[in-house]
């Protein structure tokens, strides 16, 4: 549930301020997802993956699709990239 409804939140958060402001909102999209795959990536110990490297025995506690949630942050954060550069190529 997190996976998809923190781009959610967030991407709804920032059309507010962008609307709010008078800012154009074709960046909202890749934003959120970047912004959600940081947030996603440090709350299910992503870090903790980096520092004990991938040899120590852990036990997913959140999963999507029998997939850690620390995962789905790499593929959140890789398309959030690629919709960027899709953008600033225009």
């Amino acid at each position: 549930m997190l996976v998809l409804g923190l781009p959610l939140i967030i991407g709804v958060l920032l059309f507010i301020i962008s609307d709010a402001i008078g800012l154009s909102d074709q960046y909202i999209f890749p934003i959120s997802l970047l912004l959600s795959s940081v947030i996603i990536w440090i709350f299910d110990g992503g870090p903790a993956l980096l520092r004990e490297g991938t040899n120590a025995n852990h036990k997913a506690k959140h999963t999507l699709f029998w997939i850690e949630i620390k995962y789905w942050a790499i593929v959140l954060g890789i398309t959030g990239c690629v919709v960027l550069g899709n953008l600033w190529k225009k």
